[in-house]
């Protein structure tokens, strides 16, 4: 079992989805049961899929709940862009940053359950050390 508090892209995960949920607050309030929601609900995603898998008993369950937070970042950041599209007198500045931040947690990610796939079948205690680096 893996402590996901030691892991980076679970803190930056957490991060983001603070950032996220003050980003939303400024959303019409008539996005509230939306796209508010929606974000709200997939940034929180990704922190938790990090953390319920980091307790998976083997390395392949813990790569799919990693695939869990990915999506939800993709979803997110779709979401972002939809809100550039539909509101453009939000904040481009923070449009951009939470974009830029979605992508390098999302890369993070895909790198990390690539890494844990290539590890094969061996025992989760084996690859904890390697872990501690995302």
């Amino acid at each position: 079992m893996q402590d996901y508090h030691q892991l980076k892209v679970w803190q930056r995960a957490m991060n983001y989805a603070v950032e996220l949920y003050k980003f939303t607050a400024q959303l019409p309030s008539d996005e509230r049961y939306n796209l508010t929601a929606q974000l709200r609900k997939a940034g929180v995603s990704v922190a938790l899929n990090i953390a319920e898998g980091a307790g998976s008993a083997t390395t392949a369950e813990f790569v799919h709940f990693l695939s869990y937070a990915y999506r939800s970042l993709k979803e997110i950041i779709t979401g972002l862009e939809l809100c550039a599209r539909l509101y453009p007198s939000l904040p481009t500045q923070s449009l951009a940053t939470l974009i830029d931040e979605g992508n390098q947690i999302s890369r993070m990610l895909h790198s990390f359950m690539q890494r844990l796939s290539a590890s094969g079948d061996r025992s989760r205690s084996t690859t904890t050390a390697d872990q501690s680096a995302w």
